[in-house]
């Protein structure tokens, strides 16, 4: 495995809001929203290994709920953790899309 100092989604020293966290037996995922000046113009949300990050508030979301499936536990807004959400968020549905868009900025809103 190598190591790099710098991805064009994550940059080492920023400050990233995480929108959702699923864990399992093995792994712990972080998924995160672009940078603002990211090399992607789209809003696409990326999942990360929580273990490149240190974490430096340990305040939820109020609209985060426990959800278990598939042997793992996810903290996230409930409309994201029905089945079939994230892809139709990648297929660009618009109610996905405008379910993403407004809990992406309350989960924001309340770091």
């Amino acid at each position: 495995m190598a190591v790099v100092s710098e991805h064009p989604g994550i940059h080492i020293g920023e400050e990233y809001q995480v929108l959702e966290v699923l864990a399992n037996r093995t792994r712990v995922m972080f998924r995160i929203p672009p940078r603002a000046d990211s090399w992607d113009s789209v809003d696409t949300p990326g999942l990360w290994d929580a273990a490149m990050f240190e974490v430096v508030s340990d305040r939820m979301p109020a609209c985060w709920v426990a959800g278990l499936n598939d042997g793992g536990l996810t903290l996230a807004p409930k409309e994201w953790q029905r089945p079939g959400f994230w892809e139709d968020y990648f297929d660009h549905l618009p109610d996905a899309l405008d379910q993403y868009d407004r809990l992406k900025a309350q989960i924001i809103a309340e770091a």
